[in-house]
């Protein structure tokens, strides 16, 4: 009997759990992809770099899609028992809310492990992954606007001119750079021969220049500079955009938890810097415990419903999901500026949530009215009673 109940259980929650992964899935990734449709059409990504990047920036969105999908699912799937007079039925054979759990639970912690693994690990490979295929697709491009006797066009405020480009070796012959970055200081650069050098741990381009000369002109000076060998670093402006960082700076969604915590020590946990990577360490192992503790949640949402009312289950769930979010992000952004109770700031929500689940739990397996819920039903009853009067009144305005 326990068997075939929990089988039961679980599949009424796993159908709803996979269409809206892959709703959530399909609406967020087009978000994400059209801010950056200018950049993949700008590089002129092929097909197999496509998939690998699109593969790529999938993590940073299944971490909010697994959790909320969870929560969707377990939502559901009891609201549809209880419209169904199922729950009933099987109260009345002596099952209670308790011994539905378990299937609830189980699921919750695969969901939850699936979140860990994620935040953890397929996020900072994921991330890392991203900046390198667009270094390089940067690195492609530059290579590939250096072309024999013309002006590059694709750097920004410097402009750079070959002569002639060995085919096989790809060394630079006759180079000449217009350097207008600093505008006080504008520089010329004439060298015989140069290459470009790509550098993945650093995501710098180096034009490696040798037997030439540079000409600087400040205010009403003149200075010229010979030199035997020059090192020249190419700006990135593409990849800087999409990723939204300095391609010199650190970036914490590369770098795995071990190495969160080695750069927090280094810097000193009570220092701003490390309190930013200590932040992050916990964020990650936080938010898949959030991901169990809200899909627990939507059990006694979907089940606490009122005689003669539509369930308010998915709302309710969406509502508090929400919420969650919300909260996280504000205690992030508090414990990234602060040196003091770090972990405390970050788990917090998870804290609250925990209480809350715990005790609509225990009023639904009780069933006992809950004030809160009630004044969150009658809230919800007025605002959706509302809003056809309003749909309609700006329908006549309009």
């Amino acid at each position: 009997m326990p068997f075939l109940l929990y089988t039961y259980l679980a599949t009424e929650i796993l159908a709803p759990f996979f269409a809206s992964l892959l709703i959530l899935t399909s609406i967020l990734f087009l978000g994400r992809l059209a801010p950056m449709l200018d950049v993949i059409l700008d590089f002129g990504i092929n097909p197999p770099d496509f998939i690998r990047f699109c593969a790529y920036i999938l993590p940073n969105m299944l971490l909010f899609i697994i959790p909320m999908a969870a929560m969707i699912g377990v939502i559901i799937g009891f609201s549809r028992m209880v419209s169904d007079n199922e729950i009933i039925a099987m109260k009345a054979g002596g099952i209670g809310l308790y011994r539905m759990l378990p299937p609830v639970i189980l699921i919750a912690a695969i969901t939850a492990g699936a979140t860990a693994l994620v935040s953890t690990t397929f996020i900072p490979v994921g991330n890392t992954a991203t900046k390198q295929i667009l270094f390089r697709l940067a690195k492609e491009k530059i290579d590939n606007g250096l072309k024999e006797r013309q002006f590059s066009q694709s750097l920004g405020e410097m402009v750079i001119y070959v002569d002639k480009v060995d085919p096989d070796t790809k060394e630079l012959n006759g180079v000449y750079i217009s350097d207008m970055r600093t505008p006080q200081t504008p520089t010329t650069i004439i060298a015989r021969n140069g290459s470009l050098n790509a550098h993945m741990d650093s995501m710098e381009v180096h034009l490696e220049l040798s037997d030439g000369s540079m000409h600087r002109a400040p205010e009403e000076l003149s200075q010229t500079v010979l030199f035997k060998k020059y090192t020249l670093k190419i700006p990135l402006q593409e990849p800087k955009a999409v990723l939204g960082e300095s391609a010199d700076d650190i970036n914490k969604g590369r770098l795995s938890q071990e190495e969160l915590l080695t750069r927090a020590n280094h810097l000193g946990r009570n220092s701003k810097e490390g309190a930013s990577f200590l932040t992050e360490y916990h964020k990650r192992l936080a938010m898949p415990v959030g991901c169990f503790i809200l899909s627990l949640l939507g059990l006694p949402l979907a089940l606490f419903t009122r005689h003669g009312r539509k369930p308010l289950g998915l709302p309710l769930g969406l509502g508090f999901f929400i919420i969650y979010y919300a909260m996280l992000t504000g205690a992030t952004g508090y414990a990234e500026n602060s040196t003091d109770l770090i972990a405390l700031l970050i788990w917090l929500p998870n804290l609250l949530f925990a209480a809350l689940t715990i005790f609509f739990i225990r009023q639904v397996a009780e069933e006992k009215s809950s004030p809160t819920l009630e004044r969150i039903f009658t809230l919800s009853d007025d605002l959706l009673a509302m809003l056809p009067r309003l749909l309609g009144k700006g329908d006549k305005s309009s």
